[in-house]
Parts: C-alpha cells; sequence; structure tokens
C-alpha cells in the first residue's frame, strides 16, 4: 500500500489498482480495516466503497471478508465518511 493506492489480485489472478480512502484500527477488538474504491458507480450514480479486513501475513498483507459480527462497526465508519464527504 503505497500513495493511498492498493493492488487487489482478484481470484483469477488479476490485478486492479484502487485508492485507499481509509486504513484504521478499531482498538476495541485489535483489528485492521480498509476501504477502498476503484471509482465504480452504482445504478444510483453513487461511488462504490470496498472495505475488507487487514490480515498481517508474514511480511505482506492480505485482506479478507470482514465477518458478520464486526460489520456494524465498519459501516458505521462508512456512514461518517459518506455524511462528511456530502457536507463539502
Amino acid at each position: 500500500m503505497e500513495n493511498n493506492k492498493l493492488q487487489i489480485v482478484g481470484e483469477q489472478g488479476e490485478v486492479r489498482e484502487a485508492d485507499v480512502l481509509l486504513h484504521y484500527k478499531n482498538n476495541a477488538n485489535n483489528q485492521e480495516y480498509i476501504l477502498y474504491t476503484f471509482h465504480e458507480l452504482d445504478e444510483q450514480s453513487m461511488e462504490t466503497i470496498h472495505a475488507s479486513k487487514v490480515i498481517l501475513d508474514g511480511d505482506d498483507y492480505k485482506l479478507e471478508k470482514i465477518p458478520d459480527s464486526e460489520w456494524n462497526e465498519v459501516k458505521d465508519v462508512m456512514r461518517e465518511i459518506i455524511k462528511n464527504e456530502e457536507g463539502r
């Protein structure tokens, strides 16, 4: 993760570059999360935001699906980002 860019390797080995919106640690559960975008628009012309759990794997990081038990907290952070963007 350099210069707020993130390289994501898909299931078929394809590499896509994403812009990192936020990388943060939840001190309550000692887990790290990352919010990022490929600048895709949904059916309402809103930019799609992706979220993943960040796991240290040796010297590398890997992204994992966020467990259901942790989603509410991550959604709250995403809502706060959207609210702040709309206020600009």
